[in-house]
C-alpha cells in the first residue's frame, strides 16, 4: 500500500467509519428507549398472569383435596369439617387464604333425578346451603342420572379473590373458583356428626 493510499485512508475511510459507528450507537439507544417501555409491560404482565394462574391451580387442588378427605369417611364431624378448612392456609402459600372461600356439601339425588342437600358446611365468602335445598343447577346432568338415583354426591368448592401486586396489567381483583363432585368411598352416604359418631345425624 502506497503513502498516497494510506494518507487517502486517514484523511476520508477513517473518519466516516468513526461517524459511522457513532451514528450506529445513537440508533441502538434510540431503539431501545422504545422498546424498554414495551419489555416492563411484557415482563409485569407476565408476573401478574403467572400469579393468577399459579393461585388458580392452588383454588383447584385444594377443591379437589376438600372432596376426596370427606368422600373417604363414613362420617365427618363438624370439628373435623373445620380442621379440612384449616387446610387452606398451607393450600395457598405462600399467598394469604384471607380471601378464600370454601362450602363442603353432601347431595343426595332422588329417583327422580332431583339433587337435594343432605348438609352443608362452609367458611368465608361461600355460605352454606340450606337442608333440602335443590341443587339441580349446580350438579351436572350425568351425575343426576337413574344410574345414581338413591345416591349421594360430595360436591367441594372453592372461591379465591386475587388481587395482583402491581395491578398494571390485571387490574381490579380476579374471582377464581373452582367446584368438584365425588363418590362416597367406603359408604353410600357420608353423615355429619355435631360432635363425634354417637351424634352423627343425615342433616345440619
Amino acid at each position: 500500500m502506497t503513502a498516497s493510499i494510506r494518507s487517502a485512508l486517514r484523511r476520508f475511510a477513517l473518519p466516516r467509519m468513526r461517524r459511522f459507528s457513532v451514528e450506529e450507537a445513537g440508533i441502538a439507544a434510540v431503539e431501545f428507549s422504545l422498546i424498554l417501555p414495551i419489555m416492563i409491560v411484557l415482563w409485569i404482565g407476565g408476573v401478574e398472569v403467572t400469579g393468577a394462574l399459579s393461585v388458580d391451580r392452588r383454588v383447584n387442588n385444594f377443591a379437589s383435596s376438600m372432596g376426596d378427605l370427606v368422600a373417604r369417611m363414613k362420617s365427618i364431624s363438624y370439628a373435623q369439617v373445620e380442621d379440612i378448612f384449616d387446610l387452606s392456609e398451607a393450600a395457598l402459600f405462600p399467598y394469604s387464604d384471607a380471601g378464600m372461600g370454601m362450602r363442603i356439601t353432601a347431595i343426595d339425588i332422588d329417583d327422580d333425578g332431583n339433587a337435594k342437600v343432605a348438609w352443608s358446611r362452609s367458611r368465608g365468602g361461600l355460605a352454606a346451603y340450606s337442608e333440602d335445598e335443590n341443587v339441580n343447577t349446580s350438579v351436572p346432568d350425568a351425575l343426576r342420572g337413574e344410574a345414581n338415583a338413591g345416591a349421594q354426591v360430595i360436591m367441594s368448592e372453592a372461591s379465591y379473590s386475587y388481587t395482583p401486586t402491581v395491578g398494571y396489567v390485571i387490574s381490579g381483583t380476579l374471582d377464581l373458583d373452582d367446584r368438584m363432585f365425588f363418590v362416597p368411598r367406603i359408604t353410600q352416604q357420608v353423615s355429619i356428626c355435631p360432635t363425634d359418631a354417637a351424634s352423627c345425624v343425615k342433616s345440619i
